[in-house]
């Protein structure tokens, strides 16, 4: 029996050396392939030694210097500068910088931008993640915005989207119980929150639209009416074919979308309209909401703190974006920016390694907690659309819709120009957005070349 114990000893002591020197054998193995810069999810994506210089313009200093640290701890190898600019600088900035070779290896892009800058951008290497992978990570929205002939061009941190803004003592003084769902709903109830004193001048509009210069966003907003319509903005086969004026079937008749959507939105600003509350002599859009100056207007999520700042004793609510129909395909309206890698770095795997950590889940709903921008991934979204101040933004986000612009600046100040031509009576509906769609197309068809 003593020689049976002693021999159930030695191979259980054996047995203890082995699996230590398993264990220190693959601490090792990790700790080599870190520092040889190998991917530890299991790609075998060798990761070169990198010094990679980010630029970005809404994410704070701070913020992103966490995650970098963070990053450092799996890639100790691969170094990270960040610098944010200023939305005045940024663009003109970035053209020069690669223009003279000096530019950064990954920079914040508009979502809008492959189109304007597509020659300035590498696609993601297919060993970083799979095209499922990526489409199954983010909502729709992020693929069709960031994906091209099966490429990969860009990472969202966030993603946002109009949403209709209220204040609760308007409403509760017109006996207004809740806030309109639909665009019918909403004209319903204008002119019952609209006060105008003797001499025709407005106490308190109803709702900030109907103007171009004057409402923050205004091209989103009518982009987005036009979208709910049903305007087609380019040709699902061909992005760079402005098509929102063609006409279409409906019960026998044919009928202009985007001209309805221009009707619906400068009937606001017209004084021969029932639904008349706002005009081009009135404050921005923005500050006469906190000011109390209209009950009603449509923003982004990022407006929500802005306002809490400049109006701590406001009493207002969000509300979903108002629909055509309930009963129809719902649609949103979104703007965000992403981040993009330069055709110029020499490191664009390392480059898209740093933006697939940014994105993965624990670092994405950290970053929401953060920003409160809400999330572009799929399986975050039940939980950040529990938040009570931007849940109702990250709900749409399943929904929302935009359009493929040739430049989004340039495209910004055709559309207020249609409006004002509108507003002013030099135009009809017809006549404006005609020559506006002809001034994107021929802005397309020069990024084209």
């Amino acid at each position: 029996m003593a020689k049976n114990n002693s021999l159930d000893s030695f191979i259980k002591n054996k047995k203890v050396i082995i699996v230590a020197g398993v264990l220190m054998t693959a601490m090792i193995v990790l700790m080599l392939a870190n520092a040889l810069g190998f991917n530890p999810r299991g790609r075998g994506v060798k990761l070169e030694n990198a010094d990679l210089v980010v630029w970005g313009l809404w994410d704070e200093s701070e913020l992103m210097n966490s995650y970098i640290s963070e990053f450092r701890k799996q890639y100790s190898n691969i170094k990270i500068d960040y610098r944010k600019l200023t939305p005045q600088e940024y663009e003109t900035e970035l053209v020069n910088a690669l223009a003279e070779n000096r530019g950064p290896d990954i920079f914040a892009m508009h979502h809008t931008w492959y189109s304007k800058h597509k020659n300035k951008l590498a696609p993601m290497p297919e060993e970083i993640m799979t095209l499922k992978e990526y489409k199954d990570r983010f909502v729709d929205l992020v693929y069709e915005d960031f994906v091209f002939e099966d490429k990969v061009y860009g990472f969202p941190l966030y993603t946002d989207t109009l949403a209709l803004f209220y204040n609760k003592d308007a409403f509760n003084d017109a006996g207004i119980t809740n806030p309109p769902a639909t665009w019918q709903e909403l004209q319903q109830i204008v002119p019952r929150l609209t006060k105008i004193d003797q001499f025709g001048n407005f106490i308190q509009s109803g709702i900030a639209l109907g103007t171009g210069d004057n409402i923050n966003r205004s091209p989103d907003l009518l982009s987005a009416l036009m979208i709910q319509t049903g305007a087609k903005m380019t040709d699902p086969n061909d992005y760079t074919k402005i098509t929102f004026t063609q006409g279409r079937s409906q019960s026998g008749q044919n009928i202009n979308s985007a001209e309805l959507a221009m009707e619906y939105y400068t009937d606001f600003a017209n004084p021969r309209k029932t639904v008349y509350t706002w005009n081009s002599s009135l404050n921005n859009s923005i500050d006469a909401f906190y000011e109390r100056e209209v009950a009603m207007m449509i923003g982004y999520s990022y407006q929500v703190e802005a306002i809490k700042a400049k109006a701590p004793r406001l009493n207002f609510a969000v509300s979903p974006l108002p629909q055509v129909s309930l009963d129809s395909g719902l649609a949103n309206y979104a703007n965000y920016w992403g981040y993009g890698v330069s055709s110029q770095s020499k490191y664009p795997s390392e480059s898209y390694q740093f933006l697939k950590f940014m994105t993965e889940k624990e670092q994405s709903q950290e970053y929401f907690l953060n920003t409160k921008r809400p999330t572009p991934r799929r399986d975050l979204i039940d939980i950040q659309s529990q938040d009570l101040d931007y849940g109702v933004f990250v709900k749409q986000v399943l929904q929302a819709k935009t359009w493929r612009q040739p430049d989004n600046n340039t495209v910004d100040k055709i559309l207020i120009e249609a409006i004002n031509s509108v507003n002013l009576g030099l135009f009809s509906y017809s006549r404006a957005l005609s020559q506006a769609q002809a001034q994107i197309q021929a802005l397309a068809d020069n990024f084209a070349k």
